[in-house]
């Protein structure tokens, strides 16, 4: 039933949770004709964690779980910051020749507080 009530409350958080880790674990070759910039990929780890930390956010303010702030926090930052850290973990691990950045998990960091920021001022907007 928990399992029943997570994909039904938070289909949306799960479907970018997936394509996070599409484009985390593809091969680099599945990338060779999109367009680049120095240190894009930073752009991307953020605009990815932020985009997650908003969407989980939204789906816990309207999920049917009992409402707490330390399962608000555990599901909204702790959960996207742990998973940009163990996919850096993993990437050199098992999908070489990817490889781990410090940087790569700060951006993930700075999205979701960036995300949180977000949807923090959005719905203070929105309730005033």
């Amino acid at each position: 039933m928990l399992i029943i009530n997570a994909l039904k409350n938070y289909w949306k958080s799960l479907i970018i949770v997936a394509v996070i880790l599409h484009l985390s674990f593809a091969s680099p070759s599945e990338f060779k004709g999109i367009p680049t910039f120095e240190n894009e990929d930073k752009l991307v780890h953020f605009l990815m964690y932020a985009g997650l930390a908003i969407a989980l956010i939204y789906d816990y303010k309207g999920s049917t779980l009992k409402k707490s702030t330390l399962i608000y926090w555990l599901i909204c930052i702790v959960f996207p910051i742990s998973l940009g850290g163990i996919v850096e973990i993993l990437q050199p691990m098992y999908f070489a020749p990817r490889s781990a950045s410090w940087f790569d998990w700060l951006a993930d960091i700075l999205g979701v507080l960036a995300g949180w920021l977000t949807m923090k001022a959005l719905y203070k907007k929105l309730n005033a």
